[in-house]
């Protein structure tokens, strides 16, 4: 097996990176625009790769602190990344992302209020969703989607500092995550409170490590 780097590896290797210096360089410039305008400016060091989409709905609804990364382009995540980020509000929700988080096609959506400590990985394509969208009684399911806002339900989410969420995981509303805790790939947590260094696994999450080293 030869494994010997040649001329082509090595002039694609420059060219790769030379890609992701200049795509994270237009999508921060992008993200940044689109933040600013909708009056949610981000903190120093904030950085975005790929076609990533905010939407507040209200000014301040969008809080990201200093050293957020936000990617979403394969050359910058190649967990196998399926989507655009996107992080939207609606009605009087709020997500607040603490300094040197961030995550990779990650959609992050709020009706209440999602916090995010800091230095929290959040892997490729991670949901996080402190609403159900719509309602949960089939009638009311009948009625438009802005109609069914009164009926929709809705929890705050706390994902405390230090935390690692696997990559393809959810994190539904009431879920309160302990520091430095593990949600192992493919997890979804449900509603309650999760202690500090455990590692949560499975679909419900459930405690399967306790008293990880730090």
């Amino acid at each position: 097996m030869n494994s010997k780097r040649k001329i082509g590896n090595l002039l694609y290797s420059i060219w790769d990176v030379l890609f992701i210096k200049v795509d994270f360089i237009v999508s921060t410039l992008r993200s940044v625009l689109s933040l600013n305008l909708q009056g949610c400016p981000p903190g120093t060091d904030f950085a975005t790769s790929g076609k990533c989409s905010f939407k507040a709905r209200n000014s301040g609804s969008i809080k990201l602190g200093q050293g957020v990364r936000l990617l979403a382009a394969w050359r910058t995540n190649r967990v196998g990344i399926s989507n655009p980020v996107l992080l939207q509000t609606f009605e009087g929700g709020q997500i607040d992302i603490g300094d040197f988080s961030g995550g990779s096609s990650v959609v992050i959506s709020s009706r209440a209020y999602i916090y995010i400590g800091r230095n929290v990985n959040l892997g490729g394509n991670v949901r996080i969703f402190d609403h159900d969208f719509h309602a949960i009684e089939a009638e009311k399911r009948q009625f438009s989607f802005k109609e069914q806002e009164y009926w929709v339900r809705k929890e705050p989410i706390y994902i405390s500092d230090d935390v690692f969420v696997g990559t393809n995981s959810i994190i539904l509303k009431g879920a309160k995550i302990g520091p430095r805790t593990i949600v192992a790939a493919g997890s979804v947590v449900f509603r309650g409170d999760y202690p500090s260094d455990v590692i949560l696994e499975g679909n419900p999450a459930a405690i399967r490590y306790r008293n990880l080293p730090h």
